[in-house]
């Protein structure tokens, strides 16, 4: 059974799509600007006349080069003028055009020659001595660079004498397209007159752009959706096409800005970029946040129940920053997610997506005016969908038949029939569902599903959205390894150099942890790699998962590295001495890593967080280097570390410090307050969360360090009501000082608590601290796994625990505290009124790794290991 939906009756008045019909266009147009292209601040114009007449010219000397209809032809180059001419001039002469990649290497383009079978090239005069040393080809240059004797200019075709046009057939090839190699080799996709000129004709009847309309087209234009939609489309609907001088964010918005554009023509991708640069300056300002969100959700409610569209006047300053006239977004190469979609409807735009491939010509379905609906890829307007084989939901394989399905791959039957059901219909290999009156959505790319090994299906993109929701995470991307799934990681530098350095490993996998609560288990990572390699993409941003296995084991291996060559200009930096010192102790401490100055100290040394705490106590204790807190959170290289080395032993003496003497001893007022918050919270513990205790009695006599987990910030005074006011009296603990120390009004509420600050990127200071404590005859409570768990399962101790035992033996009394998770787990909205429960377990005496080589270089963290087992030890009690 399938679900069919046909287009809607067409209009009457289409707009041909042919060359020729686009041609007469552009000279009827006259001196309306065509192309423009932004480039610092100045406007690079091209007219519709002098466009129209380039491309008749040039079309013209291609003939007369004895470049016949249906030659193949290559044709590379950025975009710009040059390569609109070339390519519509292609066109006009009836030859196939063969667009390649500009960022294609020698032999990759090579390659795709022998591929095609062009006979010749048209590319810049900067790459034609490389591309044409085949004596079969003949090739045409454009563009600035020297030429070697004998080449032909583009320019030099322009003014010959003119001779008839041929004309071509529907039917006749006009381009090879390639698939985006996302599971393994590109095909070579033929595209027909007709093909291409029925989504031309329907998108320009349309009616989405218009004369006075620019559009700024920021994609790469060998690729169909780009130069269909936003090439061909534009231009036959009147409107003028936009080229940035580059793609980065900067380059973009001056291009909006000098250019007025009103349309962009873009992929998912740059949307959402453009969303989180905005979320992102709200950030650090909680009222404009929350001012803000309400304001959206408003305007959404508005436009989606009533079709008021609030958005133009309630963000008139983030729309002055997008673009003082932009109004319309159109989204195409991949699904917008609803996040970014309703973000940008709220704001006022009007966001148009469609779906197609590169073997519909780029375009099948779209949200056209008077046929749309926002969350659904639109409806068919020039053929038919159907869904088969539909499960209970109607979702199932989409199926295409219409004038804007290709005919054949090229010299690849086997490929060809494969594509096409025996009855005619284009198998496009993604799964959705069809509405009754033929809006289509899509759910996932068949392709790009991956099979857990329980046969459970995993649409990765979903996933990917969820979990890349994380500020510690650039990007993400999942794959399957083993019957799970697995994830490859890019980190963000941002999050990194805004204090996230020494923990990011930790912080990336809490983040994971923490949004994989809420799914179900197969949806969970089994594990990921954190990398500094650029994940592979297709130039329209589709992840080639069949590579991501590779970069995942890469990233896991600590084999040796290659050796690095220092550069010149690193030079002066080593001649400190402070950082020779420094560089040399990474030398023999890490002397199979990269050790270039632009390294970073976890993904290319493996410095993460269980690491550092030894790696920092070995820069005091043996080069006197105390690094403090801001110090560390600034240090995402190698060159980094050094500089800061050099800033702390140029000082002179250390900073003053105007903060209190954290472990002195309180007063009688600090005293008085603490004992009145412990009755206070040991009677909530009891009435609200039914606290029961179990161990009390093997507290010892004398001092000791009290470790526990830690899921939740009910933990403390759990402990605190377990552990009893007797013992608490001479007992201080470690507290976070970004949390607890932040604000002077906390000061002496942590004072008359015993709590004082304690940052393992402090090793040294951290551990003076906590030893002093401890020499005076007192007691220490410690969390040893420095974070939250975002799962409730225990995490691994830091390394911190172990360093204090070594300088200050003294017993350790394990606690499992369970509950407090149930109660307020970490990112809960809401406390949850939860029975709590306390186990003590048995002290543990510092013979108990006394046989441990106190100077190995690992036996810090294991001592840290041996007491992670025995709480965990503590969960059967």
């Amino acid at each position: 059974m399938t679900r069919t939906a046909s287009c809607p009756d067409p209009d009457d008045e289409r707009v041909s799509g042919s060359i020729a019909s686009l041609l007469k266009l552009l000279e009827h147009r006259g001196s309306a600007p065509a192309l423009m292209v932004a480039h610092d601040d100045e406007l690079q114009v091209l007219s519709s006349a002098d466009l129209a007449a380039r491309i008749r010219s040039v079309a013209h000397g291609l003939l007369l080069k004895q470049w016949k209809p249906d030659d193949a032809v290559l044709l590379l180059g950025p975009n710009g003028f040059d390569w609109v001419v070339a390519r519509l001039a292609m066109s006009a002469a009836g030859l196939l055009a063969v667009p390649a990649d500009d960022s294609a290497t020698d032999a990759e383009v090579h390659r795709l020659i022998r591929q095609s079978g062009a006979k010749h090239i048209i590319c810049p005069a900067s790459r034609y001595e490389a591309l044409t040393n085949n004596p079969s080809l003949d090739a045409v240059a454009f563009g600035v660079g020297a030429l070697p004797k004998g080449a032909q200019r583009m320019e030099e075709l322009l003014g010959l004498s003119e001779q008839i046009l041929p004309t071509t057939s529907p039917d006749a090839a006009e381009m090879l397209a390639y698939t985006s190699g996302t599971t393994g080799s590109p095909k070579a996709i033929v595209l027909t007159n007709r093909n291409i000129e029925t989504n031309v004709s329907a998108l320009a009847a349309s009616r989405l752009a218009g004369p006075g309309d620019r559009v700024l087209l920021p994609l790469p234009l060998n690729h169909v959706y780009p130069y269909v939609v936003g090439l061909l489309a534009a231009l036959a609907s009147g409107a003028t096409v936009v080229f940035p001088q580059s793609t980065t964010g900067p380059q973009l918005l001056a291009a909006i800005q000098s250019a007025d554009v009103t349309v962009i023509v873009g992929v998912p991708r740059l949307y959402t970029a453009l969303c989180a640069g905005l979320t992102a300056q709200t950030r650090s300002a909680p009222f404009k946040r929350m001012l803000f969100g309400m304001l959206l959700t408003l305007s959404v409610w508005l436009r989606r129940s009533f079709g008021l569209n609030l958005g133009t006047i309630a963000f008139p300053t983030v729309r002055r920053r997008f673009g003082p006239n932009l109004r319309l977004l159109i989204s195409g190469g991949a699904r917008l997610d609803d996040e970014t979609l309703w973000m940008l409807v709220g704001l006022g735009f009007d966001v148009r997506s469609g779906y197609g491939l590169a073997e519909t010509a780029s375009t099948f379905t779209a949200n056209l005016p008077e046929h749309e609906r926002w969350g659904s890829e639109g409806q068919a307007f020039a053929g038919a969908v159907r869904i088969s084989a539909p499960d209970a939901t109607g979702s199932g394989g989409i199926e295409l038949k219409g004038p804007q399905v290709f005919p054949r791959y090229l010299e690849n039957p086997q490929a060809t029939a494969a594509a096409f059901t025996p009855d005619g219909w284009f198998r496009t290999g993604d799964v959705g569902r069809l509405s009754k009156d033929g809006f289509l959505y899509v759910s996932g790319r068949a392709r790009d599903i991956l099979v857990l090994g329980g046969g459970t299906k995993i649409d990765p993109e979903e996933l990917e959205r969820i979990y890349g929701t994380s500020r510690y995470i650039r990007e993400i991307a999942i794959f399957e390894r083993a019957g799970a799934l697995a994830a490859v990681i890019v980190p963000s530098i941002d999050a990194t150099r805004s204090g996230g350095a020494i923990h990011l490993d930790t912080a990336i996998r809490v983040d994971l942890t923490s949004r994989a609560r809420e799914l179900p288990s197969y949806q969970q990572l089994s594990g990921f790699a954190i990398t500094r390699e650029p994940l592979p993409r297709t130039r329209l941003g589709k992840y080639r998962r069949f590579l991501l296995p590779q970069i995942y084991e890469r990233a896991k291996q600590h084999g040796p590295a290659p050796h690095v060559q220092l550069k010149p200009e690193d030079e002066p930096l080593l001649q400190s001495p402070t950082a020779a010192r420094v560089y040399e102790l990474l030398r023999k401490r890490y002397p199979d890593a990269p050790l270039g100055l632009d390294a970073s100290p976890l993904l290319d040394l493996g410095i993460d967080s269980l690491e550092w705490v030894s790696f920092g106590l070995e820069l005091d204790q043996r080069l006197g280097l105390k690094l403090t807190e801001a110090d560390i959170a600034s240090v995402a290289s190698i060159r980094d570390l050094l500089g800061v080395a050099i800033r702390t032993a140029a000082a002179t003496e250390p900073p003053r410090r105007s903060t209190p003497n954290w472990i002195a001893r309180p007063g009688m007022l600090a005293r008085i307050f603490g004992a009145l918050f412990y009755a206070l919270d040991w009677l909530a513990m009891r009435l609200l969360f039914r606290l029961r205790v179990s161990g009390r009695e093997t507290l010892p006599s004398g001092n000791a360090i009290v470790i526990a987990n830690h899921t939740s910030y009910l933990d403390a005074p759990a402990l605190g009501a377990a552990l009893g006011y007797s013992f608490l009296r001479s007992c201080y603990w470690a507290g976070d000082p970004a949390l607890l120390f932040a604000k002077h009004w906390q000061w002496p509420f942590m004072r008359a608590l015993r709590v004082y600050p304690l940052d393992e990127r402090q090793p040294s200071q951290a551990l003076d601290t906590s030893s002093a404590i401890l020499a005076r005859g007192e007691s220490l409570v410690w969390f040893p796994e420095g974070w939250r768990s975002p799962d409730g399962k225990l995490q691994p101790f830091l390394p911190g625990i172990g360093h204090l035992l070594i300088r200050t033996p003294v017993p350790v009394v394990p606690v499992r505290i369970d509950g407090t998770f149930e109660a307020l787990p970490r990112d809960a909205k809401r406390l949850r009124l939860r029975p709590i429960r306390v186990c003590i377990g048995k002290p543990i005496f510092p013979d108990s790794w006394s046989e441990l080589d106190a100077h190995a270089h690992d036996t810090p963290q294991k001592i840290a290991s041996k007491l992670q087992e025995a709480v965990n030890g503590l969960r059967a009690q």
